[in-house]
């Protein structure tokens, strides 16, 4: 593509059209093409099955992370009103620093695939949360899940098998 494309921004005053443009009609197929790599497995013997068992249950119900992370990406950006427009949240939604989200074109966030999770931390957008255990720990407090130490625990033990 080259870089040749149309790209606006806005909050910078920043209006790019060149023609052809090579970038826009491509952007779907690139999302696409995102989402259906593949992550490596966890290294074998590393994960306590039936741990992973049940943080899968806990994942689907009662933490209720399935509700933004779905479908076989684990993520819901692809289910808007418009399939064709990313479908992102508020910060508030998610407990994320509005000043950082700010910052992004839209001021929003996607619902990150969770595909491969296990190998990039720092997690969040902004990388607050240094491993897995942070993260459960944000959600249990944003949503009041009052999860106990062992569910904890097990959702970890699941997300890492992603």
């Amino acid at each position: 593509m080259g870089g040749k494309g149309n790209f606006s921004d806005p909050r910078i005053g920043l209006f790019i059209a060149q023609t052809p443009d090579l970038v826009t009609s491509k952007l779907r197929a690139l999302l696409e093409y995102q989402l259906s790599l593949r992550p490596p497995r966890a290294p074998k013997g590393s994960l306590d099955e039936a741990a992973v068992r049940r943080g899968k249950r806990l994942f689907r119900n009662q933490a209720q992370c399935a509700m933004c992370h779905q479908g076989p990406n684990f993520t819901d950006v692809l289910s808007g009103p418009d399939r064709r427009v990313p479908f992102l949240h508020d910060p508030a939604e998610v407990g994320m620093d509005p000043a950082y989200a700010a910052k992004s074109a839209t001021g929003r966030s996607r619902t990150t695939p969770l595909r491969g999770l296990l190998q990039h931390a720092p997690y969040f957008h902004d990388g607050s949360a240094p491993d897995l255990p942070a993260v459960v720990d944000h959600y249990d407090r944003l949503f009041g899940l009052n999860l106990t130490a062992a569910q904890k625990a097990d959702l970890v033990e699941y997300l890492k098998s992603l």
